[in-house]
Order: C-alpha cells, then structure tokens, then sequence
C-alpha cells in the first residue's frame, strides 16, 4: 500500500524523472499568471477605494452589482459576501498574492494552480459574467491558463523539482528510500518511514510556508502604507435636494418646487454648470442616477450602474464622458451612453428626467422617501 509521502509527492507532480517533467512548455504561462495575479492582489490593497465604503470602486457596490448584473453566484454573494466585503476583499487579494507567487516560484505548483482557478472561474461567474461574447472577458481564459499548469504540474525551473523532486524515482513508481537489509538484498524503506526523504519533505512545506508568510507580510504592509483617504470631488447638493437625514436647502430657485404626480423633486439645475453632472437616487430603481449638463447645453440622465460589474460611473469633465472607476468602461453621454471603450458590454439605462422653466428638475416616479443628495461633479 503506498505510503502517504509518496501519494503527497504524486499530488506535486514531481515523482516522476526529471527528463520526463514539462521542460519548457509551460514555463511562460507560469510566469505570466503569476505576475498578473500577484500584481492584482497587491493592485487591490493599495487602492484606496477598494475598501472605502465611500468610494466608487468599493468591493461592496462591486458585488452588489454582480447582483444587479444577475451573477449565478448571486445567493451566495447575498448572504455571505456582501455582508462582510471587505473581509472577502482582504481574502480575494490575498489569495491573488499567494497564487501568484506560487506561480512565480514554481513552490506548490499545483496548489497555487487550483487557488488560481478557483478565483479565475468565481471572477468569471461575477465579474465577467455579463461580458458576451464570453471570449471578450479575461477571466476563463486565465481559468484555462490555471488548468494547464494545473494538469501540467511543475516544470524543471520550479523550485518543486529542487525540494521535492530528489526524492522522487521512477515514473509512476514510489521512489526508493534509504535501503534496508533484508537477507543478502537490500530492501526500499517506504518514503514515509525513511527519515532523509521526511526531512526533505519538511522542508520544502517550510520553505512554502516561509513564502507564504513573507507574502502576507508584504501585503499588509503594502495595505497599511495605502492613504485611506479617498480624493473625491466635493461640491454643494443641487438645490431643492434632500441630505440624508436632513431637510431641503431654500433659495429663490428651488423655494417651493413641488413635484408633479409621479415625479420626484431632484433639485435645481442652476448649480450644475455646462461639462458636469450630478448624482441622484432613481425613485423606481434605487440605483444611482446620473443627470449630466452637456457642454452644449443639454441635459441627459442614465442608470449610473456600469453594465459590466455594477460599480456607479462617474462624469469626467476632462474627458466629456462617463467612466467606471472599477474596470476602465467608458460610455458617451452626449450619444446615448454608448460604450466606447473597457468590458461593459452595452449602453447605460436612460431615465427621465424633466426640468421646468425654473431649473427644478424632477425624476419620473414617486419615492417613498427623500431622495438623496444629488451631488455635481466635474465642470470647467
């Protein structure tokens, strides 16, 4: 029956001959995973609206939006993940960081390639879930990229071969350990009770277990060196709208409004100049909105919610046009919200919004509540 070692070593893919091993091959895929997911896991605990709750780009709007975007992980994200995000933000960076290094190190390969196919394939079920055709999202192809080193296991440049390897024989067979005298021949101890292979064993899980370790180490330094601030643009509330918890703002603009029947008082248009917008609470969907001052004069409001994963656009003056702060999506105000560019794959929702000769501009449908601050942003 074979010993526990040697089944541990098959799992590694390194019992087999070192002229037998992958040599070349699969190499630059190990290398390039690796640094991709290493730099995403680090990319993620030094951004500072990852885990501001504040922030666009907050891993919690982020999967509240695979919910939107209609994820089939949808259940779990609802009960288990969006309850505690940035618990599963710290965990799904982490985990990055880890398998990238294994990656890179050769150290675990095959461990390191199920984590990195894990992730691969959740991201892919949320993420990229709404990207069609599925060959424009990222995420399965790194799913296939993690299978093949997964099949593949480790290569001749792994640091596997280097620690574990040595005890390893021939292909397909237990390699022999220290031998024993049994009569006149000599007799294999098995792997698990011959103490040169257990002491080489050991210490191939106390490297990896060292790496580990000096990576999260790094990690959280990296966290802890990140400002928690985040830079926003900060302006007054459009006039006539409600703060949270507060009361409506007077002046001779908005003094008065009253909303039509099925409509919702937003605020006053006259503080938001031509090339900016402002942020308000769609009283049908509770999805942000977005009502934005083109530089020619007119105004426009969509679904602020990015139609890739969830995350609420913003209005880049520089630009003239509406871009999510979570994957790079870039949309045309001024022609429908048209995706120009990044992985959305279809326009932004339209909402109506009416302006009266006033300036009071009221959002078609009642809310139950007060709606919230409408916020410009952008103008030059």
């Amino acid at each position: 029956m074979m010993d526990w070692l040697s089944h541990a070593l098959r799992l590694l893919g390194v019992t087999e001959r070192r002229g037998r091993l992958a040599q070349v091959p699969t190499v630059p895929l190990r290398l390039f995973l690796g640094g991709t997911f290493l730099y995403a896991g680090l990319q993620k605990l030094t951004d500072p609206q990852f885990f501001s709750p504040t922030a666009p780009g907050f891993i919690g709007r982020q999967m509240s939006g695979f919910v939107h975007t209609g994820s089939p992980l949808s259940p779990l994200l609802t009960h288990l993940a969006i309850p505690h995000p940035a618990q599963f933000g710290a965990l799904i960076a982490l985990c990055e960081v880890w398998a990238g290094l294994a990656a890179l190190l050769g150290l675990l390969t095959r461990v390191g390639a199920l984590g990195g196919l894990g992730l691969s394939l959740t991201l892919y079920l949320t993420a990229t879930w709404t990207v069609h055709p599925y060959f424009l999202g990222a995420d399965l192809p790194y799913a296939m990229g993690w299978l093949t080193v997964l099949l593949a296991g480790p290569d001749r440049y792994c640091l596997d071969l280097y620690l574990f390897g040595r005890i390893a024989g021939a292909r397909g067979v237990p390699a022999e350990g220290t031998a024993r005298r049994k009569g006149k021949q000599l007799a294999p101890l098995p792997l698990d009770q011959d103490p040169v292979a257990r002491a080489a064993f050991l210490r191939g899980l106390g490297t990896a277990g060292v790496v580990a370790t000096g990576g999260g180490v790094v990690a959280a330094l990296a966290k802890l060196a990140t400002p928690n601030r985040v830079f926003a643009r900060q302006s007054a509330a459009l006039v006539g709208s409600a703060p949270a918890g507060g009361t409506a703002p007077t002046s001779a603009a908005g003094a008065g409004a009253r909303a039509p029947a099925g409509y919702t008082f937003l605020g006053n248009v006259k503080v938001l100049p031509a090339n900016s917008a402002g942020m308000y609470t769609d009283p049908i969907t509770g999805d942000p909105g977005i009502l934005v001052h083109l530089p020619g004069g007119q105004f426009v409001a969509y679904d602020a919610v990015c139609t890739h994963a969830g995350c609420t656009v913003e209005y880049d003056p520089s630009q003239r046009l509406l871009v999510c702060p979570c994957h790079g999506a870039t949309y045309d105000p001024a022609h429908g919200a048209q995706v120009l560019a990044g992985p959305a794959p279809q326009p932004l929702a339209p909402l109506q919004v009416s302006i009266d000769a006033k300036g009071n501009a009221y959002a078609r449908g009642s809310a139950g509540s007060e709606s919230q601050p409408a916020t410009p942003n952008g103008g030059q």
